[in-house]
């Protein structure tokens, strides 16, 4: 599938400053937060992807972290050849009809960035009580 950038935003300015804390004193700790949310995203698109023969549903997968400047990146992709039709949509045979995609990426990206705020709150809470900070 093509490679597509999304950001999760919706942290507010102090546990942004606390992020950027853990990162830089537990950048192991920091990047196993980051390692299981792709893990969740994955989860959450194989859900959503529409089961056929049940290949493209099993197809996900996560990519190695990197960390490029200030930011770590994870890719959560499929090498499924028909991934992206599926994603945006595509013509038929013959090209006089068009299927609608099902947006399954868009939609788990949506999914976890909306529950994301809550999930980091509770994972600092955690971190927090497990290093007496």
């Amino acid at each position: 599938m093509s490679s597509t950038e999304y950001r999760f935003d919706g942290l507010d300015a102090l546990e942004k400053q606390l992020a950027r804390m853990i990162e830089e004193e537990y950048p192991e700790a920091f990047k196993a937060l980051v390692i299981q949310i792709a893990y969740e995203l994955q989860g959450r698109v194989k859900e959503n992807t529409p089961v056929k023969t049940a290949r493209l549903q099993n197809s996900w997968k996560v990519g190695k972290i990197q960390k490029r400047g200030d930011e770590y990146y994870i890719e959560v992709y499929s090498n499924v050849e028909y991934a992206e039709p599926v994603e945006y949509g595509h013509r038929t045979r013959g090209g006089k009809g068009f299927v609608k995609g099902r947006h399954m990426m868009e939609i788990s990206l949506a999914e976890i960035s909306q529950r994301l705020p809550a999930y980091l709150q509770e994972w600092l809470n955690d971190f927090i009580s497990t290093h007496d900070l």
